[in-house]
């Protein structure tokens, strides 16, 4: 009989611990499901980026002048050129209004781009400098393509729906 004490012994030893290994496996599963049950805490909600960064003066004058100046020029879109400027404050606003028209009617194909070198502003006044080219197709095949190359400055107010031009040089840009 001794001989079947130890192994009696080893066997229940064995099942109790084959025992608490599964009891031990159900026991995690329980508290990660019931982990996974519980409802997250409420988040905060994200502001847009653009309320939590204001915008820069660079990214003001690009969205509120220079980016629909050009789209005006391209799109032969006068009134469009002519609302990135403040009529009130740009200075023979009547003969920029006309140049601009007459521009677009010998030109059919223009293609205007600008990099921006400098920005800067003091109270409600600003300045641009950019590099400006632009290349035009004339309507009248007889006469040769325009291409210009300069560096611009522009000269900004700051107004209620953003910034507007109310001036550039060189003035004779758009002049034949």
């Amino acid at each position: 009989m001794q001989d079947s004490y130890p192994r009696f012994r080893l066997a229940e030893c064995s099942r109790i611990v084959a025992e608490l290994v599964l009891l031990a496996v159900v026991c995690s599963g329980v508290r990660q499901s019931a982990a996974q049950n519980q409802p997250e805490p409420p988040r905060e909600p994200e502001p847009p980026a653009s309320s939590t960064q204001p915008l820069t003066l660079t990214e003001q004058v690009l969205r509120d002048v220079l980016e629909p100046l050009q789209r005006g020029i391209e799109e032969h879109n006068p009134n469009q050129v002519l609302s990135v400027f403040d009529s009130q404050e740009t200075p023979d606003y009547a003969r920029l209004r006309d140049q601009i028209r007459a521009f677009f009617r010998q030109y059919e194909a223009i293609r205007f781009r600008y990099k921006v070198l400098q920005v800067s502003s003091e109270k409600d006044r600003g300045s641009v400098i950019a590099d400006v080219d632009m290349a035009a197709t004339p309507m009248d095949e007889t006469r040769m393509g325009v291409q210009r190359s300069t560096q611009m400055s522009f000269q900004l107010k700051l107004a209620d729906k953003g910034w507007k031009l109310v001036g550039f040089k060189p003035s004779d840009f758009f002049s034949q």
